[in-house]
Formats: C-alpha cells, structure tokens, sequence
C-alpha cells in the first residue's frame, strides 16, 4: 500500500512539472508571436521584449491642429539628421506614443561606414544630440520618466541587411540597462528587432 501511494504520488508529480513546464514554454512562445518576424525587406517593423513585456512602437492618437503628433518609429541618418541613405550618425527612435509620449527607445550609432555589421553597445549619456563616438541606447519604458542608459559592452546589435544605397537596414539587438539615478535598477531588452527602409517610413 505504501508502495502504491508512493508510485502514485511520484507519476502525480511528474504531470504536475510535466504542466509546468509545458504551460511556461507556451508563455514564452505567444510573447515571441506578439513580435513582427525577423525581416530583412523593409517592412518597417520594429519590436522587444522588456523584461518579460512586449515592447512596440505606436504612433500617438491624432494630428489635430494644435496637438502634438508623435511617429511612433523614425529613422534618422546623417550629420544634419538629413533623411538621405549617407553613412554616417544613424538613429532610430522608436515610441509607444499612443500609450505615453514617455515611452521610447532611442538606439544610436556614429557611424557606419566601414561597418562590419555587428556594433558593441557600450556607454551611454542620454541625449538625442549625444557626439559619443560609440554606439549606445537609452530609454524610458514606464512612463514615470526613470532614464535606463546602456554601460560598456551592455549588449550588441547585428545587422542582417546593411543597405546604404536602397535605404534597408535590418538588425537584431539585445542590451541590459541601468536606471541613470539609481544603478542597482537595471532592464533587459531581449529578442530586439528592426526592419527600416528609410525611403517610406519617414513619409
């Protein structure tokens, strides 16, 4: 009887992890489903994951004479932010304006002439019109204005489409971030991706 008890305990147990693991999988798959594919076309897509959330760009609600409009993802290239396919300052601002104009994240890079595709992330100093000489990210997420800075070597981007000439840049990204204020407060953004063709997501 003891050995039966035992037997049955032991199999109930195994379902129970068996479920477990299988519900926790299923978790991780539609959060992987709620993000647009990895593309190299120009779709202009842009989606991560922050620390276990989904993160997309929106644009904001209206246009309206004397309301403010936010384009939830741009793409800005050039000494001057000129909208040309040059080689140099590429940044891309991607926002959830239509849940908060707070909610964004801002990925730079100096240059990317005699680029080799793949670019380390390293210290960030939280400006638009930063002149770092390195790649770098920062971002507000919550919406309560708390800035999250890259560190030397945080995480990498990876271009898998490097287009200057029709404009197509496509990459996968992945970094972990620090509060500025408050260092010990850090975020992960994991499964980053983007797929830009400059000559019809600024239009």
């Amino acid at each position: 009887m003891k050995t039966y008890y035992f037997k049955h305990n032991a199999t109930l147990l195994g379902i129970v992890c068996l479920f477990l693991i299988t519900a926790c999988g299923c978790a991780k798959e539609s959060l992987q489903d709620q993000l647009p594919p990895i593309t190299q076309t120009g779709a202009n897509t842009f989606g991560c994951i922050v620390d276990g959330k989904i993160f997309i760009p929106r644009d904001s609600y209206s246009s309206t004479p004397g309301n403010n409009f936010f384009k939830g993802l741009k793409l800005l290239i050039g000494n001057n932010f000129l909208n040309t396919s040059g080689d140099d300052i590429w940044v891309l601002s991607a926002g959830n304006f239509k849940i908060d104009p707070n909610i964004y994240i801002y990925i730079y890079i100096p240059s990317l002439i005699n680029a080799n595709n793949s670019f380390m992330i390293n210290t960030s100093d939280g400006y638009k019109d930063s002149s770092l000489p390195h790649t770098h990210i920062y971002c507000q997420i919550d919406g309560s204005n708390n800035t999250y800075l890259s560190s030397e070597s945080s995480g990498f981007i990876k271009f898998s489409r490097l287009d200057t000439t029709s404009g197509i840049y496509s990459g996968t990204f992945n970094v972990k971030l620090k509060n500025k204020d408050n260092e010990n407060d850090t975020i992960e953004i994991t499964d980053g991706r983007f797929d830009i063709n400059l000559n019809t997501l600024n239009n």
